[in-house]
């Protein structure tokens, strides 16, 4: 602990990082004050992994950006339509990471709210999550706040998305939360407008989503419309993809894996891990409009985990 000149200061000494740091940490990805101690678990664990790792001058040989930015975006726009808030990390964090680190301006679309997850009757305690157990939200600091309403559990999925994007190489402005417009589930025809509206406001956008024959009906929903709007005007929707689930692309008609270029593959994973953090941090709020819930780790741990470890995306090129 060291005083500063504008109060105490107080070191983690393992980590390597003073409260202060933290705080402002939080506070630029919009999490608040009560995410300061998921992010400093964050930062001790990266701290000790560099250390038993080996670095130079304490940076890991994979946080070595290419000489184009991420944040530095001047080429075409890309947009990818997300069904969910966590679906372009799982599917797509290649093809997100490719295309920011090569200069494009890389935009998100959220099409749906994300309340009908499971997750939520978890977090309430009415159930048990295989990756947490029982929840007793009065114990665990969030009573006041149960139970969580659709609408509190979409603002909540909604940071992490946040968290998410800027580890992505997404700028916050480049985000899409289509909060007047966006129900808890989406349909063809109005994946079809949502497409259209972004079509004409980026002319000439790379547009991606979901593949058209996805097990999940959001899903399937943007890639089904998508899909009709290329083959009806692909002079107007000509540069289109879609990204095939891990579990389904092998057997995917017309599915290949999505290949880095060699220059991006290490920095494109460091990018995919650190967003990895977003849908894993435990810090319950005070109100519906701060805290993270690790929703993501209690809904799809498993995926997260594939793309830690640089598990494959799968693509679709032409319908």
């Amino acid at each position: 602990m060291r005083s500063t000149g504008k109060g105490v200061e107080v070191i983690d000494e393992k980590a390597g990082m003073s409260r202060r740091s933290v705080l402002r940490t939080a506070a630029a990805v919009g999490l608040g004050a009560n995410a300061a101690p998921a992010a400093a678990l964050v930062a001790a664990a990266t701290s000790r992994k560099r250390a038993h790792e080996g670095s130079d001058n304490g940076v890991h040989a994979a946080a070595n950006f290419p000489p184009v930015d991420a944040v530095t975006a001047t080429g075409r726009p890309f947009i990818w339509f997300e069904p969910h808030q966590d679906d372009g990390l799982l599917w797509a964090w290649k093809i997100l990471t490719h295309h920011a680190l090569a200069g494009r301006q890389v935009h998100v679309v959220l099409a749906t709210d994300g309340s009908a997850s499971r997750v939520r009757r978890a977090l309430n305690g009415e159930v048990s999550n295989k990756y947490w157990g029982r929840h007793y939200p009065e114990r665990e600091g969030y009573g006041n706040l149960t139970p969580m309403s659709p609408n509190a559990f979409a603002k909540a999925r909604d940071r992490e998305l946040k968290a998410a994007c800027g580890p992505l190489g997404i700028l916050p402005d480049n985000l899409h939360l289509e909060l007047d417009w966006r129900q808890p589930k989406i349909d063809v025809p109005r994946a079809r407008e949502l497409i259209t509206r972004y079509a004409d406001q980026y002319p000439g956008a790379g547009l991606c989503t979901m593949w058209w024959g996805d097990t999940d009906p959001c899903h399937s929903a943007l890639g089904q419309a998508l899909r009709q709007l290329h083959l009806t005007n692909p002079a107007r929707y000509g540069d289109c993809r879609w990204a095939v689930r891990r579990q389904q692309g092998p057997t995917t008609t017309g599915a290949v894996q999505y290949q880095l270029p060699a220059q991006y593959a290490a920095t494109a994973h460091q990018m995919a891990k650190n967003a990895c953090h977003a849908y894993s941090s435990w810090a319950p709020g005070q109100t519906e409009d701060d805290g993270m819930y690790a929703i993501g780790l209690h809904s799809v741990g498993t995926d997260l985990t594939a793309v830690k470890n640089g598990q494959p995306n799968w693509i679709i090129h032409t319908p």
